[in-house]
C-alpha cells in the first residue's frame, strides 16, 4: 500500500502535468483550426509550416501523456513502449550480411527533442526486444545505410534534404546492439532517396564488404 504522503505527492505533481497537458492540448487544436482554414493552392508555404507546427506539437503531446501513464507506479514503462512500439510499427528484421530496420515515417528533424523521443524510445524498446530474441552478432565493419522512401506522388520539392533529419541519435542506439564501434574507422554512413509505395525510412545495418549494390 502506498504510503500517503507519497501518494499526496504524486496526485499534486500529476495534476500539474495534466494541466500543462490540457494547455498544450490546446494549442493543438488552434494549430487543427489553423491548418484546415489555410488555402493550401493559395498559401502553399503557410500550409506547409502549419502542417509541420501540428505535427510536432501532436508528437510532443504523445510523449507527454506516455510519460505521465507511465509515472504511475502499478503502470509498467515497458508495457507503455511496447504500446507505443506497436502503435508506430516498427519493423526489425535480419537480412543477408546484417539486419533492417523498417520506421514508417520520416526521421524527425533536428529540431525538438520531444519529437525525437517520440520514434527514439520505441525505437530502442524493439531493437532491445529483438536483442535478447535473436542471437546478435556484432559488426566490427559496418556499412549503414539510411533509405529514405517516399510515396510515388510526392511533390519533388517535398523531398528532404539529408543533412535535416536526426540520425546522430539513431546511430548510437544501433552501435548498443549492432556494433563493435560507431567511429568512423569501424562504420560507414551511406544515405540514399527513392520512391516507392509509402513513406518510411529504412536503416540496413550490414557488414561492409566493399560494395553496397547488395543493399
Amino acid at each position: 500500500m502506498w504510503n500517503i504522503t507519497l501518494m499526496n505527492s504524486y496526485q499534486t505533481s500529476l495534476l500539474n502535468r495534466i494541466n500543462r497537458l490540457k494547455d498544450d492540448i490546446t494549442r493543438f487544436k488552434n494549430s487543427v483550426c489553423a491548418y484546415e482554414i489555410t488555402d493550401a493552392t493559395r498559401y502553399p508555404e503557410n500550409f506547409e509550416s502549419l502542417g509541420v507546427d501540428m505535427a510536432m506539437k501532436a508528437e510532443a503531446i504523445a510523449c507527454s501523456t506516455r510519460n505521465i501513464v507511465a509515472s504511475f507506479p502499478v503502470n509498467n514503462r515497458n508495457k507503455i513502449l511496447k504500446l507505443a512500439t506497436n502503435a508506430q510499427g516498427i519493423e526489425i528484421s535480419e537480412i543477408t550480411n546484417g539486419y533492417e530496420i523498417i520506421i514508417p515515417c520520416l526521421l524527425p528533424k533536428r529540431v525538438n527533442r520531444n519529437n525525437s523521443d517520440f520514434l527514439l524510445e520505441p525505437l530502442s524498446f524493439a531493437l532491445e526486444n529483438f536483442a535478447k530474441s535473436n542471437n546478435i552478432e556484432r559488426i566490427e565493419n559496418a556499412l549503414i545505410c539510411y533509405i529514405y522512401e517516399y510515396e510515388n506522388d510526392i511533390p519533388l520539392r517535398k523531398i528532404r534534404d539529408y543533412d535535416n533529419l536526426e540520425t546522430k541519435e539513431i546511430l548510437d542506439i544501433l552501435n548498443t546492439y549492432f556494433l563493435i564501434d560507431d567511429s568512423g574507422l569501424f562504420c560507414e554512413l551511406h544515405y540514399s532517396t527513392k520512391i516507392g509505395n509509402r513513406t518510411c525510412t529504412r536503416i540496413k545495418v550490414c557488414k561492409n564488404i566493399g560494395q553496397i549494390s547488395y543493399l
